[in-house]
This record gives structure tokens, sequence and C-alpha cells, in this order.
């Protein structure tokens, strides 16, 4: 640019020589046609000069854009840098506090997986204690049934002997649910009856006499059942309705072991039917 300035100084001062001389040959004797040449190239000398300051201010006003847009970027760059530093700066402490965050969780989570692998055993023992005590009650509860009819019906039996009458109870009438037609059916629900007599039950061991009779009218122990039900009767005080029973029995059932017991039974009856302290009917 500086370079186009000076070589517009030098046609300028070129163009006012050549002005000068111009001026002065006018003022000298020439001929009309070396005047006319001369202005002539006056005039193409003037164009020339004024293309080239044309081109001189419009290469000045874009080098002083360059210049304005130059100090722009250069400030910027400065200021970006400058924001650059502070915010790698910045992210370094972040860093720095993030990378802390993480080793102390993970020493958290390290001890907090000790601690829970250490309550996890305790536990476990404490579920195993837990499950073998709730299978203890269940089996008291409700104990598990063999399948077996003769293993179910000896189990019956041996609760039964060792004074446990609610679990023998559930096993004599599981067997009656699931063998009804089995020979020992009857003699099972009398066994359910004579526990609720022992316990002191006599209502209960009444029904479930009363569901023998019912049940299994022809089998043969159908003597022992009415002779039961008659002493539960007497228990409950309705002596008119045991020495009916006890009588029917010594009719149908003569040759039974409990006629001649009937008998006695209702002779017993008889003697005490007006004391209401012992009969109420």
């Amino acid at each position: 640019m500086a370079v186009n300035g000076r070589a517009t100084a030098a046609l300028l001062r070129g163009f006012r020589v050549a002005t000068t001389l111009v001026a002065l040959a006018l003022g000298s004797c020439v001929t009309a046609g070396e005047g006319e040449r001369i202005q002539g190239d006056v005039a193409k000398l003037r164009e020339r000069v004024e293309v080239i300051e044309t081109r001189d201010v419009e290469a000045t006003q874009q080098l002083a854009r360059l210049r304005k847009v130059l100090d722009q970027a250069t400030a910027l760059l400065t200021r970006n840098s400058a924001d650059v530093g502070a915010r790698v700066a910045k992210s370094e402490t972040d860093i720095a506090l993030l990378t802390g965050k993480i080793e102390e969780a993970a020493h958290l989570l390290e001890q907090l997986q000790k601690r829970l692998g250490e309550d996890g055993t305790r536990l476990d023992g404490r579920l195993a204690a837990l499950e073998q005590g709730q299978q203890k009650i269940v089996d008291r509860v409700a104990p598990s049934m063999p399948e077996d009819k003769d293993a179910l019906w000896k189990e019956a039996q041996s609760r039964l002997a060792g004074g446990m009458r609610d679990d023998a109870r559930r096993f004599f009438r599981s067997f009656l649910q699931r063998f009804p037609q089995d020979p020992r059916a009857p003699e099972a629900g009398l066994q359910i009856g004579r526990s609720f007599a022992v316990d002191g039950k006599h209502t209960q061991a009444a029904a479930e006499y009363q569901k023998v009779l019912d049940g299994y009218a022809k089998a043969p122990e159908v003597p022992e059942a009415m002779w039961l039900l008659g002493e539960s009767f007497v228990e409950l005080k309705f002596c008119s309705d045991a020495r009916v029973l006890l009588q029917d029995l010594a009719k149908r059932y003569p040759k039974a072991a409990r006629a001649n017991d009937a008998k006695q039974k209702i002779r017993d009856l008889t003697k005490i039917m007006k004391d209401q302290r012992l009969c109420t009917s």
C-alpha cells in the first residue's frame, strides 16, 4: 500500500510539471496542431492520475478496515486465551474435587460391602434358625401327612399314645377323608371321639360317635360307638337319652361285649335320674 502512495505522489508531481510545461509552451510560439496534441496528452495524463488517486483511496480504506479487523481478532484471541486459562484452572480444580469424592465413595462402598457381608452371614444364620423354628411350629400345628395309609394310621396312633391328641385327631381325620372305605375308618372316628372325651369335650365326643353310627351303621364298631355315645350323654347329664340308647344297644346286640355293661349302666341311671344335680333330662 505504501508503494502505491509513493507512485501516486510521483505521478502528481509529473502532472504538475507537465502542466507547467504546457503553460510555458502555450505561452511560446507553437503551432495549433502541436498545441492540440499537447492538450490531448495532458488530458490523458489527468485521467490516469484520477484513476490512481481513486485506487489509492480505496486501498487506504481497505487497509484501515483490515487493521481494525486485526485489532479485534487480537483482542478476542487475547481474551479467549485468558478465559481458556481460567477455565482450565477451574476444570483442574473441579476434577481434583471430583476425584476426591470418587475415592471417598469407593472407600465407603468397600466398607458397606464388608459390613453387608458380615451382616449377611449373621442374617443367613438367623434365617436358618428361624426356618428351623418355623418348621417345628408347622410340624406341631400342621404336621405333614404320610401318603401311605398304613404310615398315616401308624402316625395317628403314635401321636395319640404320646398324648398329642390334637395331632392325633388331625391324622385320624386325614385318614377318614382319604380312606373312608378302609376297614379301620370306623375305629378312626371312635379314636377322635375318645380323644375329645379325655379332654373333657363331651359334646364334640358325642358328635364324633354319632358320625360313626351314621356313616358305618353295619360296622362291627357300632356297639362300641353306642356305648361311648351313652357315656357322653351321661357326662352331659342327658340321663334319659343315655338310658334309651343303652337299652337299644342291649336289645340289638345282646352278644356284644358292651351288652352287659349297658345293662348295668341302665340300672345305675334308674337310681340317679331323679337327682337333678346329675341329670337334667
